[in-house]
């Protein structure tokens, strides 16, 4: 699945919703970078029109397929925050998307200096006085590891669809990889071409071995994090001996059929940006 380009990105921040509504019914987008000067990171501001909360929400993103998936649905879950008072950050990580660096030499440590950065810029830009930090699949990893760590000082973390650990996440990836291959392999026989699969590559996307590793050897939900919410989709098992909050619709994360098809669980967005609503200030 080709990457999205920059234009496509840019026509899913574009001047209307989905749902053909003006982007000042939910808030205003901002395109920014921030960051180190050499290696600068992209991220798009959504700052809510009226009334603003004290609390402002860093979004982190998944990995790779998922990251494509979610790009579109992101941007909506950010306006429906944007609808309640909140301002968000959503931002690629270094090597992927806007943002400066080679996708080639990424790494897990590299990635959760970003989340900081991304943090930073936030409050510094918004003005807000509490910091929640929302990661969805491979992003809630990457932010319970930031706020663990005290690498991001936040007042509360959200995490959606989180994998029980690195080393199951990563696993289903290699799944799906497996899956893709053979439905790549009996595609391309039918045309008499043969299928080579890239080294440090994985679901056509580069996985170098400072991020495959240390993502494997990542938590599952720690207990020692306060002020946590976790939401999980229709079709997700629960996590075990940790409260969380089921949602409305489906996400699909395992099915190889669904690879190309957008993440957009529309009415799963109003229950996380309510529900967050309800417990932050």
């Amino acid at each position: 699945m080709p990457a999205l380009t920059r234009r496509q990105r840019r026509s899913y921040d574009c001047s209307t919703s989905r749902d053909g509504l003006p982007l000042a019914t939910f808030g205003m987008n901002t395109p920014l970078y921030f960051g180190p000067a050499a290696q600068p990171l992209f991220g798009m501001l959504h700052r809510p029109v009226g009334a603003m909360r004290r609390t402002g929400i860093l979004i982190c993103p998944s990995w790779g397929i998922e990251y494509q998936r979610a790009y579109r649905g992101l941007r909506q879950l950010a306006q429906t925050l944007n609808h309640n008072g909140f301002a968000a950050l959503r931002f690629d990580y270094s090597g992927t998307g806007d943002s400066g660096g080679d996708s080639r030499l990424v790494s897990l440590e590299a990635w959760l200096e970003d989340t900081r950065y991304a943090a930073r810029e936030l409050r510094a830009t918004t003005g807000t006085e509490y910091l929640c930090v929302l990661g969805l699949r491979f992003g809630a990893l990457l932010a319970q590891q930031a706020v663990a760590t005290g690498t991001v000082l936040a007042d509360a973390i959200a995490l959606w669809d989180a994998p029980p650990t690195g080393a199951v996440y990563v696993s289903n990836l290699h799944y799906l990889q497996e899956e893709l291959r053979e439905k790549m392999r009996l595609q391309r026989q039918r045309r008499g071409a043969s299928l080579v699969q890239a080294p440090d590559e994985l679901l056509c996307y580069d996985w170098p071995p400072a991020l495959a590793r240390p993502t494997a050897e990542l938590a599952g939900l720690r207990e020692d994090i306060a002020n946590r919410h976790i939401f999980v989709s229709r079709d997700r098992p629960p996590p075990e001996r940790a409260q969380s909050l089921r949602l409305p619709d489906p996400s699909h994360w395992g099915d190889v059929e669904r690879l190309n098809s957008p993440w957009l669980p529309s009415a799963s967005f109003g229950v996380v940006a309510r529900q967050l609503a309800s417990v932050l200030p």
